[in-house]
């Protein structure tokens, strides 16, 4: 076993910016604390909010967000045009349609499919089949009600993709759709072997055979820390 490396003071917040650039992740305070034996969480909070400090008084495109309950390095708002412009313009981005239906999984989750079609209007299998794929949805159990539906949820993925500590720092319903736009613009997301014109005839078919499979779908790991 090999020992644990020394470190001293004035090294925190370079190991900590080196962690979290090393990490595609969200680095939660538990797991830097981990790495960083003989800290506190106090510390650990000091030492981010001067490498903060140090990037904006530097003028240096990068921040420290917090987002899934975890720290992550990102780059600054401002910057934001520059990398829309460098990003690939092939890039897939959600519908109107899936907007409309993320915002309601956010906020009414756990939601069944037939509440999501019921306030939409419209069918939903292939909008969520979309959202499942690009892991901003997620599967996270079954209704106790007739047929005992799939039940969807939000993922830590979604969390990470608008910025959001949790899901108590969900904005006001009107707000939503100016923070959906807006982290769209922010963060394009690779489509690469989706297919958009999936036939939502097949899509639901394919839901309607899960629900009818008789298997108790086990839920996908927890919301973050």
């Amino acid at each position: 076993m090999s020992p644990e490396p020394a470190f001293e003071t004035g090294q925190t917040r370079s190991i900590i910016e080196a962690i979290l650039l090393a990490s595609a992740q969200p680095v939660s305070p538990g797991k830097l604390l981990g790495a960083l034996k003989g800290l506190n969480g106090k510390e650990i909070r000091e030492a981010v909010d001067s490498l903060n400090k140090q990037y904006e008084e530097g003028n240096h495109a990068i921040r420290i967000s917090e987002a899934a309950g975890g720290f992550q390095l990102v780059t600054a708002p401002e910057y934001s045009a520059w990398i829309r412009r460098f990003q690939d313009r092939g890039q897939v981005r959600l519908s109107q349609a899936g907007l409309e239906t993320l915002a309601m999984v956010a906020f009414k989750q756990p939601v069944t499919r037939a509440e999501i079609d019921s306030i939409r209007g419209v069918d939903s299998a292939g909008v969520l089949r979309t959202l499942l794929e690009v892991e901003m949805v997620r599967i996270v159990g079954r209704s106790e009600g007739l047929g005992r539906p799939m039940l969807f949820g939000t993922t830590k993925e979604f969390l990470v993709h608008f910025g959001l500590k949790g899901l108590a720092d969900l904005p006001k319903p009107k707000e939503l759709e100016e923070l959906l736009a807006e982290g769209e613009r922010k963060h394009a997301m690779a489509a690469s072997g989706m297919n958009d014109g999936l036939s939502e005839e097949n899509v639901e078919n394919d839901i309607e055979a899960a629900d009818s499979d008789g298997k108790t779908h086990p839920k996908d790991d927890e919301q973050p820390e």
